[in-house]
């Protein structure tokens, strides 16, 4: 079984992403209702209470999704970080001023549901001035997961992070442009400020998070790294079945043949290897196998982010041969890949195992051309 190296992670370290990248979605509509209530737009279609009451409700959502967030990193132990770091900022031993920072926005976020529960004791005045907080949350927030999240370098979620500043930036500017109560002078000393809060996350961002080596530079400790590397090693090990000495095992060298002609099946074996992780807290899985009907071989790179039970599978390169190409699937023992090259294109099925005590592959492989898969397969993967 090799659903270790791909998607087969703690659904505790999946669900501590999902919702820390959920919360900034929420976290950002709720500043645009905001600016949007505060402007006093509203149509027949969408009266102003309207706003404000999807505007509270946002806002208790995010704070429970805040909190399914912290309670799931906890939980999941991955890294050292407690309940206590969760709340009182600057303390964990992991990235402390990034995880610091989620704890302040955290903080804030409890101050404004507390004060707005107790809105009519404390006053009006006072309940506004804890509530503008949360216009401060959110590009503490925003830092906080750039610095922190194992995803900042994924196509998919910087998409996310663009999404959410410009519509912040877009409702601010809007804020700006359309607010009779504001005077000339605070507009524009608001306008820069946003500014250089933008320039400022955006450098940030290209020269921290984007860079290599950014798990030891952004203020993790040595001793927490060392323990990090060695927990994902040894889960990996252990969870392939192997000892941590055949991890350096390689594939005896074989002359390729010409590839065989789809549709085939041929039983395979090889060795698999693993490396990392890295500063940045990747790992990179090897299978180097061959055919054994025809000897052609059959390398499978899998890369990505080390979690308790492995690697969970973000990029990869399938090496068939001649042709090229990558993973479309992974489940448990069975790997799909999709090859290309100057003969076509054709659609690998393998189905593996592992070797306990030698750290070796071994399994079956098919192949069919990529025409007749989407032809005989009722889904597309």
């Amino acid at each position: 079984m090799i659903a270790t190296v791909g998607h087969g992670a703690t659904s505790l370290w999946y669900l501590t992403r999902a919702t820390g990248l959920v919360s900034l979605i929420v976290l950002s509509s709720t500043v645009v209702l905001g600016i949007v209530s505060s402007v006093g737009w509203a149509t027949e279609r969408w009266p102003r209470f309207l706003s404000q009451a999807v505007h509270r409700n946002l806002s208790l959502f995010c704070l429970a999704l805040v909190v399914i967030h912290v309670a799931t990193t906890v939980a999941d132990g991955y890294v050292p970080i407690g309940f206590a770091d969760a709340v009182i900022p600057f303390r964990s031993p992991y990235r402390p001023i990034w995880v610091g920072l989620g704890a302040c926005a955290f903080d804030v976020l409890l101050a404004v549901a507390v004060t707005s529960g107790l809105r009519r004791h404390i006053g009006f005045r006072t309940w506004r001035w804890v509530h503008w907080l949360a216009y401060l949350c959110w590009p503490v927030a925003l830092i906080h997961g750039l610095g922190t999240g194992s995803d900042t370098r994924l196509s998919g979620v910087q998409f996310v992070y663009l999404l959410c500043v410009v519509t912040v930036v877009g409702a601010l500017g809007w804020r700006l442009v359309t607010a009779r109560a504001m005077t000339s002078g605070w507009r524009i000393g608001a306008a820069i400020g946003a500014t250089f809060v933008l320039l400022g996350t955006a450098v940030f961002t290209f020269t921290g998070p984007l860079q290599a080596g950014w798990s030891r530079r952004s203020g993790t400790s040595s001793a927490v790294l060392e323990q990090i590397g060695a927990a994902a090693s040894a889960s990996a090990v252990a969870s392939a079945g192997r000892s941590p000495s055949s991890s350096s095992a390689t594939l005896p060298p074989a002359v390729p043949k010409a590839l065989p002609s789809t549709p085939f099946s041929s039983a395979l074996d090889g060795a698999y290897s693993l490396h990392g992780p890295d500063d940045a807290g990747q790992m990179r899985v090897e299978l180097s196998m061959r055919l054994a009907t025809s000897g052609v071989p059959l390398l499978v790179d899998l890369t990505g982010p080390a979690v308790n039970g492995g690697v969970a599978m973000t990029s990869s390169q399938v090496t068939f041969g001649t042709r090229h190409g990558q993973v479309t699937f992974l489940d448990g023992s069975t790997i799909d890949a999709t090859v290309s090259g100057s003969g076509g294109s054709e659609t690998l099925t393998m189905r593996l195992e592992l070797d306990r005590t030698a750290g070796t592959v071994s399994g079956t492989v098919s192949g069919t051309a990529e025409s007749q898969s989407s032809d005989s397969s009722g889904d597309s993967r």
